[in-house]
């Protein structure tokens, strides 16, 4: 057999079968594209059986990896032999092959495949597949970078910890880190570990013998591989174009030989084609290769194939027409581009004669598309290759450990190991000289990596390697430090390296499957991990190249996935740093950046990308470079690395590329029309470039005592050599001070400088002398500091308005540089200008000067021109605010120099005071809170948890939509400081206040409170860090302030004075810190600014505001009290003796005497310490006497009583109707209700023998976490009946009213139908009309009574409507004929059934109505308590069943009484309604002449009957003690102890129960379950009286009573046998159950009533949606084991995996996401309640509320809140643990069992509903990007806060500010180009990103055409297919909705499929039924003559427009 091979001779046999596979019979000969398809399949089947079989050892191990199905392995292993091939004939045979395509061997028995995940010695690395989770856990992962896979994740391992996932997608995936010591802070147990034991196999796959085999093959495969992409250059953009041009320039000039000769140069070739090419067949090639001279006309080769290459470039509607214009020789363009688009490259044709398909090649070229000529030969290889990719995926996955782990370590060392076959291939170098010499300049070193070849050898070419001249390493160039080339590079040579060198030459899928199948096995391999690593940075300068340069679609590169396997390991990061092979990474990037920089001022700076790049590879290129250095330089541990001087100069050569790399510069006269956004790439880049520099910080802030201080201190003096020495122009100011010349508003200037930023972190760590001394360098730090002074004033010029002519950007990037937490540039920029006041302390003047000159006040300051007259004009005062705070900042931020113990307690102080500046203006959520707190502060949960817990308390939410929120401690407000950075984005005066309120301790108080400065202490800073205020102190600050103070003084503005006062206040204090608490400024003395302070504070009120004044006054007073001598005489001397005298007065009046000694005001102060005590004890005295008021008052019961009895009495108002649109409430038109008319999901079967029904006590709205789901198909076939069923019917509305020819108007002018439309005042979805009329209970003699007693009748009740005219009867008959034409009589089959009249509606009508009555009952047994819930506080579910009676009767009164003998919904053969015992009662009381106790009576006695005589019957065959024991245990058994009871109990059940011991609990059983059987039917009755009371009633607070009996009273819910037996009393002929039982059924007679024989039970329990797990997270991380029941589509690859999955509310089914987005529509339809549903979105922790008609889903916040009070996503995606909220959950299940959710969803879509409604749900979204509504949310639009005032569930918010809608991604793409080949123009943009594809757009008007249309709105289907090219309008518009591709566990689909079959039957009588509506609507309007003649023309416009057409 082929198994006793040797090494050897398997080597060779695998070698000459590759290379010679072109040769097969089934491969030979070019093949149309039916001939392809089945040679591909017989391809792949020989690759894949052809290598399992050498693999497996001659087949001998076949058996052991793919065992058939009960199978019994022998030792030998060769058991089933005539499954697998015996020989490599059996391989290569055709006829073997064929069947084997049927029913491959190798096929995984999926009960096997969990083996394949286990791992057992290795890491997981298993990639993650589409649509499963990520895991992530913030305690056990290194960093959010290490993931777990869902068959490794062990929930267990988790507990109590943050875990987040993620959906796997196209471009957001990875590889499982399960495994990998370096991944996890803790010891993981993989749960794939867990499962049972394997089964002891008998091949041991880690034998000498199989390793060997293992390599042969694998060395074999790989370097037949590279072999053939080694020689595929065609598609390379480097020579593409070449090859083209040189091709049609040679047939142009007639050079067929030299043609011949260059194709076959450029064909694949290897020793078998050489051979065949000889053979007689092909003499045209043997005469090109041999050079025979032969006629020109024979010189065309053959078998020839012109393939086309998906790029970035083109659209759909670009490609279709260059495919055509090549004429395929497929007519189906549209899938070749569709091929194009999902491989990456087609075949466009192929031929035997070149010049068959030259044509097309060039013609497609024309066009743009990027084609190759491709010799079939090397087609085929090529499609082996791909085949052979396949193939190693596959074994990747076999279900067998030992395997696996010896196959994936032969992978590993094969692929690491030097490609030794290089010498023996193809050199393409000769022919890239020979053909391509203009490319190829032989002094350039990098002439091949530059053509992405391989270098002579076929060896890894020499790339551009840069290295930093040792003799550079002295100083920063401000160009680029000194480097060189190295002169020659060793690289491994690997087959790795080749096969991520050619990454560039794959097409798009084969790329993919390359990186699949490599990066994760090398990464997960412990061994050969480090060697990747090696040998990707080897050639990481080429691949990074390659990107930016020569890739054709870059989004695709392997070299991002390999940063993020390799770059963020520790050990192998700090291997390419230890190796100095980072510098080598870092250069790469500099070289690509560096190329697109140039000189601007001397600095090289790096410029937005200017030239064409269609592939947008740059950008891709520039993030890639970024994003390896940050990963890189975040696992450094030992910070010294990075300061060594070449690091460190490398790294600032990429950031000072960006160092005001964006200057901008002031506009003036006209404003920018059009913005440029040029800015964000510069934006985006720098951003990166912090991000770099802040790790920096962070590694060196948790390195802090590591630090080698000299590299330390060397790296400062480096940055100073590129900051300090630059060439700047200086002025002379006073004559003495040169200060820098710059203007900010005339000169270009830049926001960010990233290379300052890092210059002051690396001052921050060094002690502050030593830093400054290391600046020495620079002989003027201003040179240094003047950069961050310019952006801090330009930033503070644009927010004041000084640049508004520069529009909206600037706004955007002043707040971004200003306002982003994640960046440091604004407050690094205050920390430079402070070191400048530090450094330069010997020359503060000149400082102060330069900064006044910067903010361009220096001449206002000199008095050279005037306050107003600046060159701010009118923005003068807010530009001084700005000016102030950051004098204030730079006085008080003393963060910088603060001496920390450790980098935890810097970071905690940090958190802190971010926390209390954040909480101090308002509340928040706690992800807002996050979001303005850095996120190198929020890493570790536990510090932000304590100081959280430290400075706030936690406010739990209060309302069913709000969000909890942190409110700061009052303790901690006077800690903030609202001037200082932190609270930057507020405005000082309102945070002041704010502030001022909660110090305060009564509104009166406010004024008085002084804000204290917040400043840091000398003794806590750094060196001379304490002196930093100095320059406060000095004459030139003093004399600044003075005239500040003077301006607004003499102005009498106060625009920034309080901000003033509060500096000079913080100078002060910095001055007592410094010099003592006594100690005054003596600059501020000189300057007699106590004058000034004096004047403020005896300002008027008018003038300065109380904040200003008392700061004034408490500034002056602080100043007397220290130097009261000196500040006296200041003020006598300028204002008088007698002025200074009456301050003095008043102040004494106010407690103060500024004169006293300290004995003296000690005295005083504790004399008013005394009087504060006696008012405190005199208030509790007050309080005291008002609590107990009675008690000291003896005029009880007089005088004020009866006012207050007056003002709780509410007097009754008749209920006028006013129309909604007009407002006219006297006009006599007929008025009509919006009404949602539909199916209702809460009727299910009872089973009265079931104790958990009849025995459990109703106890409002519960969860049971046991039972997650329903698992029987009774009951999704109920809820299917719920939703089809005409019986089920029940009626919702709004209750507003409108006139009836108002609402046809506003319908008309809406575009709307009479079936489908919004209510206009609150736009809530209605599909149909009530008419109703105010109705009068005068002179009628009607009481409530009257009708339980004596007679009840539509004829009774129509006496309320009184005497009409008959003008006024003719509009109702009309009105109602039209109504009850538009709604199909409110039931269409209904409507249809033989002998249905016109006035039969109104019985239609009527059993609706009872099921509205049922809605209610039912819903009110989620109340707690339920006693009268049902009865009280539903004032509008009452109104709409008043009005929907009053329509009934109307009807009855217009136009007749429905015929007796019509009944479309009774039927005894079938259990038509579970609500057939109340429908029964509705009708009796509606439809005949008997009283209401007559009726009550006799349907329970029939009831009761048999009820009894069933549950006896059924009892016998069940376990009578065992039901009562479940019974008890239930808790709501009921003792039959009664006699009358037990003796009617008696007489029924004593016959048929002969044991004595049972029979007694057998009583209660039965009593108990009859009670509870009957209590829905007597709750029904009581509402149905309700409603009649209401309708009768004289005033509002009418008490509710029956027969002299106070309903309310009888309603006893903890005595159910009272409450029924006064029910009974007041309503029925007995007067108890007892008497019923005995009396009533006792003498029963047979009935002949339809409705009273075989009466089916209810289900009596509590109804509402299906239980939830308690945690959110349950079903997130433990999805596989819930058991809840899937339905998917059968095409859906690895269902059982997927997160992407919605759980349906209704029926607990989990839902699948489909490819075309109609999952949700799809199992409505087919699975379960129809109409509407709500779905649990576990992954996003939302709620989608979905509407089938017309097609509208929002999405809410689902009812799970975290520990922090939040709910929906802001829930979830930290991790944390999300708790079912129970009251949430009731809302919820309150809309859905109401039949609120389509009014809700219509309500927060607002117009779009509207627009929903036109186009049915699918016209209009072709339109436009049309995207579905998330309830509106608060918090800047994020998921995280509601507003209290909002509506629960995303009610629109107050705030108008805060609402923002989110839309999910789920839209359809526009009819543009490229909209049906979405990812033809940008395949990084996922198909949820973009839409869906053509064959979705079809499917989803498809979905919108089988779900239905509303009756006569129905479009006419063929109108849809003008939407679509000519092409597609052959779609069959009736198509079955059933498909066969949808699957649901333990379902039967039968009777589904015949409903759906049923449906569609109806929709073909829809176009004659609008025909008919068409034709009755113009007679019922020719007979309005009485109406004006305007009038009749209005409605007969709108009866012709009815049918409105949707594509309008």
């Amino acid at each position: 057999m082929d198994s006793d091979l040797t090494l050897k001779e398997l080597q060779r046999h695998i070698r000459s079968t590759l290379r010679s596979i072109h040769d097969l019979e089934y491969t030979r000969h070019v093949r149309g594209p039916t001939e392809r398809t089945e040679m591909d399949k017989m391809l792949r089947e020989v690759v894949f059986t052809y290598l399992y079989f050498s693999i497996s050892n001659g087949g001998q191990s076949l058996p052991v990896l793919f065992p058939r199905p009960n199978q019994k392995i022998s030792e030998e292993g060769n058991e089933g032999v005539d499954f697998y091939p015996r020989s490599y004939e059996d391989v290569f045979s055709a006829h073997k092959v064929a069947d084997s395509v049927r029913k491959p061997f190798y096929s995984v028995d999926e009960s096997r495949s969990h083996k394949s995940h286990k791992h057992t010695g290795r890491s997981c690395g298993r990639k993650f597949l589409v649509g499963e989770p990520i895991y992530r856990c913030l305690e056990c992962g290194y960093d959010d970078t290490c993931v777990l896979c869902i068959d490794c994740f062990n929930p267990m391992d988790h507990k109590g910890h943050h875990v987040y996932t993620e959906i796997c997608a196209d471009f957001n995936t990875g590889i499982c880190d399960c495994g990998d010591p370096e991944a996890w802070n803790n010891t993981l147990h993989c749960k794939a570990e867990e499962d049972e034991v394997d089964d002891v196999d008998s091949v041991d796959f880690s034998d000498e013998k199989y390793s060997g085999i293992f390599e042969i093959v694998l060395s074999e495969v790989f370097d037949y591989f590279i072999d053939v992409f080694n020689q595929n250059i065609e598609p390379l953009p480097t020579l593409q174009k070449d090859i083209t041009l040189k091709l049609r320039e040679m047939i142009q000039q007639g050079k067929l030989m030299e043609r011949a000769e260059f194709l076959k140069a450029l064909a694949y070739k290897n020793e078998f084609i050489m051979s065949d090419s000889r053979s007689p067949d092909n003499i045209d090639e043997v005469d090109v290769l041999f050079k025979t001279s032969i006629p020109s006309g024979l010189m065309d080769l053959k078998n020839y194939t012109v393939i086309i290459y998906n790029d970035e470039y083109h659209n759909y509607s670009q490609a279709t027409t260059a495919l055509r214009q090549g004429v395929p020789d497929n007519k189906h363009t549209d899938l070749l581009a569709s091929k194009i688009d999902s491989e990456g490259r087609a075949m466009l044709k192929c031929s035997t004669n070149l010049s068959d398909v030259i044509g097309g090649f060039f013609a497609v070229q024309t066009n743009g598309l990027s084609a190759t000529l491709t010799t079939w030969s090397e087609y085929i290889h090529q499609e082996t290759c791909k085949y052979i990719i396949s193939w190693l995926s596959h074994c990747l996955n076999v279900p067998n450990p030992s395997f696996q782990n010896s196959f994936r370590s032969s992978m590993g060392k094969v692929l690491c190991s030097e490609y030794t076959e290089a010498s023996n291939t193809v050199d393409v170098t000769r022919i890239i000289q020979k053909y391509f010499g203009n490319k190829c300049d032989e002094t350039n070193p990098c002439r091949f990596a530059d053509l992405s070849v391989l270098d002579e050898g076929n060896k890894i070419p020499f790339g551009h390697h840069k290295i930093l001249a040792e003799t550079s390493l002295d100083s920063i160039s401000n160009n680029i430090n000194e480097v060189y080339m190295s002169k020659s590079r060793a690289y491994t040579n690997s087959r790795l390296q080749h096969i991520f060198y050619f990454d560039n030459r794959y097409w798009k899928k084969l790329r993919k499957s390359i990186q699949n199948v490599i990066i994760p096995t090398l990464s997960s391999s412990n061994i050969y991990k480090p060697l990747f690593c090696a040998q990707v940075v080897e050639i990481f300068n080429h691949i990074s190249r390659s990107v930016a340069y020569m890739d054709r679609e870059p989004q695709l590169t392997a070299l991002r996935e390999c940063v993020v396997q390799l770059f963020t390991c520790p050990t192998n990061a700090m291997m390419i740093f230890n190796s100095g092979a980072f510098k080598d990474v870092l250069w790469s990037v500099i070289d690509i950046f560096r190329e697109f920089s140039k000189l601007e001022g001397g600095l090289l700076v790096w410029q937005r990308v200017q030239k064409s790049n269609p592939t947008n590879s740059y950008t891709l290129s520039f993030r890639q470079g970024l994003y390896a250095v940050e990963t890189l330089l975040s696992k450094v541990t030992d910070c010294n690395i990075l300061l060594k001087p070449a690091e460190f100069i490398s790294i600032v050569t990429l950031c000072k590329l960006f160092n005001g790399a964006w200057k901008i510069k002031r506009k003036e006269g006209e404003h920018v029309l059009h913005e440029n956004q040029h800015f964000i790439p510069y934006s985006e880049y720098t951003t990166s470039i912090y991000t770099i520099i802040d790790t920096i910080d962070k590694i060196l802030d948790n390195s802090k005592t590591n630090i080698d201080l000299s590299l330390l201190l060397n790296a400062i003096k480096l940055l100073t050599t590129f900051l300090g020495h630059r060439s700047l122009s200086y002025a002379i100011v006073d004559d003495s001070q040169d200060i820098i010349k710059f203007e900010v508003h005339k000169d270009r200037v830049a926001f960010m400088n990233p290379v300052h930023t890092l210059f002051s972190f690396l001052i921050e760590k060094a002690p502050l002398n030593s830093a400054l001394k290391a600046t020495t360098g620079c002989s003027d730090f201003l040179i240094i500091s003047d950069f961050a002074l310019r952006s801090v004033v330009l930033c503070a010029q644009i927010d004041v308005g000084f640049w508004v002519r520069n529009g909206m950007s600037v706004l955007h990037q002043s707040s971004y540089y200003k306002n982003n937490p994640e960046l440091s540039s604004y407050t690094r920029d205050i920390h430079l200008n402070q070191l400048a006041f530090l450094r330069e302390s010997d020359d503060i003047p000149r400082v102060i000067y330069n900064t006044l000159d910067r903010w361009e006040l220096l001449k206002r300051f000199k008095g050279d021109v005037d306050f107003d007259k600046t060159i701010y004009e009118d923005k003068i005062n807010p530009i001084i605010q700005q000016f102030i705070a950051f004098i204030y900042q730079v006085l008080t931020e003393r963060q910088f120099f603060v001496k920390f113990p450790s980098a935890k307690e810097k970071k905690i102080f940090h958190i802190e005071n971010a926390i209390m500046h954040t909480l101090c203006n308002e509340p928040v959520s706690y992800s807002k809170l996050l979001r303005s707190i850095p996120d190198y502060l929020t890493e570790d949960a536990a510090d932000l948890e304590s100081a959280l817990k430290k400075v706030s308390v936690f406010v739990e939410p209060t309302g069913l939509a709000d969000s909890g929120v942190f409110k700061l401690k009052n303790e901690y407000y006077s800690k903030v400081d609202p001037l200082k950075l932190l609270n930057i984005a507020n405005e000082f005066e309102t945070s002041a206040a704010i502030i001022k309120g909660q110090l305060a301790k009564g509104k009166k108080e406010i004024a008085k409170v002084v804000l204290q400065p917040q400043i840091l202490p000398p003794d806590m800073l750094d060196g001379n860090a304490g002196r930093l205020g100095e320059f406060t102190r000095t004459d030139l600050f003093a004399k600044l302030i003075y005239k500040l103070l003077q301006v607004s003084i003499e102005r009498s503005d106060g625009a920034f004075l309080y901000e003033l006062l509060h500096l000079i206040h913080a100078i002060f204090k910095d001055d007592e810190l410094v010099n003592g608490k006594d100690s005054v400024p003596k600059a501020y003395l000189s300057k007699s600014i106590c004058n000034q302070l004096l004047l403020i504070s005896n300002a008027s009120q008018a003038t300065f505001s109380d904040f200003i004044r008392r700061k004034a006054d408490y500034l002056l007073e602080n100043m007397i009290l220290k130097r009261p001598a000196e500040i006296f005489d200041s003020l006598i001397t300028s204002f008088g003796h007698q002025y200074v005298e009456d301050y003095k007065a008043k102040r004494v009046d106010q407690g103060i005497k500024l004169e006293e000694d300290e004995k003296a005001r000690k005295k005083r102060l504790v004399k008013k310490r005394q009087e504060k005590l006696l008012a405190k004890f005199n208030n509790q005295q007050k309080k005291f006497m008002k609590e107990n008021e009675s008690t000291f008052t003896h005029n009880e019961g007089s005088g004020n009583d009866y006012d207050a009895d007056m003002k709780d009495e509410s007097l009754y108002e008749s209920e006028d109707f006013a129309c909604s649109l007009c407002q006219d409430d006297t006009s006599t038109d007929l008025f009509v209700m919006p009404v949602y008319h539909d199916h209702t999901p809460i009727f299910r079967p009872g089973d009265i023998l079931n104790p958990k029904e009849f025995a459990t006590e109703w106890t409002g709205f519960f969860q049971d976490d046991q039972k997650l789901t329903y698992h029987d198909d009774e009951t999704l076939k109920v809820l299917q009946n719920n939703g089809s069923l005409g019986s089920r019917k029940v009626v919702v509305s709004c209750n507003h009213s409108i006139h009836h020819s108002c609402f046809k108007r506003y319908v008309q002018k809406k575009r709307f139908s009479t079936n489908a439309f919004i209510c206009p005042l609150c736009q809530t979805y209605s599909n149909c009309v009530l008419p109703i009329r105010p109705t009068s209970k005068v002179n009628t003699g009607l009481t409530l009574d009257s009708l339980v007693n004596e007679e009840i009748s539509v004829d009774i009740l129509s006496k309320l409507f009184g005497a009409m005219s008959a003008a006024e009867f003719k509009n109702v008959y009309s009105t109602f004929n039209l109504v009850n034409l538009h709604s199909h009589s409110y039931d269409r089959t209904a409507r249809n059934t033989p002998g249905f009249e016109n006035k039969d509606t109104s019985f239609i009508l009527s059993v609706h109505w009872a099921n509205t009555v049922s809605m209610l009952e039912i819903a009110s047994r989620l109340d707690s308590p339920t006693d009268a819930s049902f009865l009280r506080g539903k004032e509008q579910k009452y109104k709409t069943l008043k009005y929907t009676l009053v329509s009934i009767l109307l009807m009855c009164y217009g136009i007749g009484k429905p015929n007796p003998s019509f009944d479309p919904y009774a039927d005894l053969d079938v259990i038509w309604h579970e609500n057939q015992l109340f429908q029964y009662i509705v009708k009796k009381c509606l439809y005949s002449n008997e009283s209401l106790k007559d009726t009550v009576s006799r349907a329970f006695a029939h009831y009761s009957k048999q009820h009894l005589d069933m549950f006896i019957s059924g009892l016998q065959s069940k376990d009578t003690e065992l039901l009562y024991n479940k019974a008890l245990s239930c808790g709501g058994l009921i003792n039959a102890r009664d006699a009358g009871v037990l003796s009617a109990l008696r007489m029924i059940i004593a016959p048929q129960v002969n044991d004595p011991k049972l029979l007694s609990i057998t009583y209660d059983l039965a009593y108990t379950s009859l009670i509870k059987n009957i209590l829905p039917t007597i709750r029904r009755c009581l509402i149905l009286l309700k409603v009649f009371h209401d309708l009768l009633k004289d005033k509002d607070d009418d008490e509710f009573i029956i027969n002299d009996t106070v309903v309310e009273e009888i309603i006893i819910p903890s005595d159910l046998p009272r409450f029924v037996d006064g029910f009974l009393k007041v309503t029925t002929h007995y007067n108890s159950l007892s008497q019923l039982l005995c009396v009533g059924c006792a003498k029963l007679e047979p009935s002949n009533e339809r409705y009273l024989q075989n009466i089916p039970f209810e289900y009596s329990g509590v109804i509402k949606l299906i239980n939830l797990a308690k945690y959110l997270n349950t079903y997130v991380t433990n999805t596989k084991r819930i058991g809840l029941r899937e339905e998917h589509s059968a095409h859906l690859p690895n269902a059982k995996n997927r997160l992407d999955f919605k759980i349906c509310l209704t029926c607990g089914v989990k839902v699948h996401l489909r490819m075309d987005r109609q999952e949700m529509s799809k199992h409505l339809c087919n699975y379960c309640f129809k109409p509407f549903g709500a779905f649990l979105v576990p992954n996003t922790n939302e709620v989608c509320l979905y509407l089938l008609q017309p097609a509208s889903k929002i999405y809410v916040s689902a009812p799970y809140l975290n520990s922090h009070g939040e709910a929906g996503r802001n829930a979830m995606k930290r991790g944390d643990l999300t708790t079912l909220n129970l009251k949430r959950y009731e809302y919820l299940n309150k809309l859905w069992i109401n039949n609120e959710i389509p009014g809700y969803i219509s309500r927060v879509m607002g117009d779009e509903f509207r627009v929903n409604i036109l186009s049915n749900g699918y016209i209009f979204t072709f339109n436009r990007n049309f995207r579905l509504r998330r309830a509106p949310t608060r918090d800047d639009g994020e998921d995280d806060d509601f507003d209290d005032d909002a509506e629960p569930f995303g009610g629109h918010s107050s705030d108008e500010d805060e609402r923002d809608i989110e839309m999910v991604d789920d839209r359809i793409a526009d009819l543009g180009d490229g909209a049906f080949l979405t990812n033809m123009g940008n395949p990084e943009i996922t198909n949820q990103e973009n839409g869906t594809t053509a064959l979705n757009a079809l499917d989803n008007i498809r979905n919108a055409i089988a779900n239905g249309f509303n009756g006569g709105d129905a479009p006419d289907p063929a109108r849809l297919l003008y939407f679509f090219p000519p092409e597609m309008r052959g779609l069959n518009v009736l198509v079955d909705m059933e498909e066969d591709d949808e699957i649901l566990d333990n379902a039967n689909d039968a009777e589904s499929v015949q409903e759906v079959a049923n449906d569609h039957a109806e929709h073909g009588q829809e176009e004659q039924e609008a025909v008919e509506v068409n034709n009755e609507e113009q007679n019922l309007e020719q007979e309005r003559e009485h109406e004006h003649e305007h009038e009749h023309q209005h409605e007969q416009g709108f009866s012709e427009n009815t049918n409105l057409d949707p594509t309008v």
